[in-house]
């Protein structure tokens, strides 16, 4: 019997990165200004940093139906994609960064929790991913909004603290 490998990420550059060049999310590691490596700006930004962050999933499964156990979701950071201005590294930019990381993991988390307990195919399986990363693109878009890129300081606290929140409120979904 072969075992299927299915790696499928919602970013396509996600290929091209090598694995020491990603940086999985963990709760006692922050992100640190010397974690935005790409010493390429943005052509489209007039950001302070941009971070490079997702959700990947991995499938090991020798069936055509698996269950949420035989399913690896990652939120991950890649640093050589990741691009900070220098002259814009604070403590308030690095936050509102580290932020944009949180999200992704609370939409893996999301996401495990959606598929937990349930038999599902390969097909079933990435429509559930796509129903998550429709909802991540537009939570980290109203969280660009609300805040302002982190321009507005209670804004960008508040927001931090909600997903922080959130993600506590999935604590039994991490791993």
């Amino acid at each position: 019997m072969i075992k299927q490998f299915l790696l499928l990420g919602f970013i396509f550059f996600l290929g091209f990165a090598k694995a020491q060049d990603k940086i999985f999310w963990n709760e006692n590691r922050k992100l640190v200004w010397a974690d935005f490596q790409s010493q390429t700006k943005p052509n489209t930004s007039q950001a302070a940093a941009t971070t490079f962050c997702g959700i990947s999933y991995l499938l090991n499964s020798p069936t055509k139906k698996f269950t949420d156990k035989q399913v690896k979701i990652e939120s991950f950071f890649i640093p050589s994609k990741s691009w900070a201005h220098s002259e814009h590294k604070t403590d308030n930019v690095l936050m509102h960064e580290q932020s944009h990381f949180d999200i992704a993991e609370l939409f893996a988390r999301r996401f495990r929790k959606l598929i937990s307990d349930k038999s599902m195919d390969v097909k079933s399986l990435q429509k559930y991913y796509e129903r998550v990363y429709d909802d991540y693109k537009d939570y980290q878009q109203d969280y660009e909004t609300v805040t302002n890129h982190g321009r507005i300081r209670d804004k960008q606290l508040e927001y931090s603290q909600k997903i922080d929140r959130e993600i506590a409120e999935l604590s039994d979904f991490k791993i």
